[in-house]
């Protein structure tokens, strides 16, 4: 692979074990809170982006970009509903984000069945199913490396 014009993978190749993750009603990712936004922001570090190939060529990991959009929604979100909100309607990004999300599920749609609990409406979905997932942590890791790697090349060849 040269990484130059459309020579590049369209996955990136890291491996990725199946983990089982049980979700639950989180006390994190608050929409509206200080920390809240902090953990929001921390889903996608330096936006998600790698660099590859020989000219260290960027690229944006897909979850990321996906984490990033939600982001990007829960903030219009939160900032909309403020007391000194300027609201006037979705920005292009929100509006590109929403599409984008959309395109991914419809995609990459998750076919697990979830126990609908219809006469509640307060938790209709069971949140106590545990689900087979692809390792996120791998991931994270891997990006971790990649950007690590790419701030020493750039550092070695701005030094030169």
């Amino acid at each position: 692979m040269t990484y130059i014009g459309h020579d590049y993978p369209e996955t990136w190749p890291i491996l990725r074990k199946s983990v089982l993750l049980q979700f639950d009603n989180p006390r994190h990712f608050r929409l509206d809170t200080e920390d809240g936004a902090a953990e929001w922001g921390a889903l996608s570090p330096e936006n998600g982006v790698i660099h590859l190939g020989p000219n260290r060529r960027p690229f944006t990991v897909a979850m990321m970009h996906q984490l990033k959009c939600m982001d990007v929604i829960r903030y219009e979100m939160v900032r909309e509903r403020g007391p000194e909100s300027d609201y006037r309607g979705p920005s292009p990004l929100r509006r590109h984000c929403l599409n984008y999300l959309r395109q991914m599920i419809t995609c990459h749609g998750d076919l697990e069945l979830e126990a609908f609990q219809f006469a509640t409406h307060k938790n209709p979905v069971d949140w106590r199913g545990v689900y087979e997932c692809k390792d996120w942590e791998a991931v994270y890791n891997a990006v971790e490396i990649n950007q690590k790697e790419y701030r020493a090349w750039l550092k070695e060849k701005n030094s030169e």
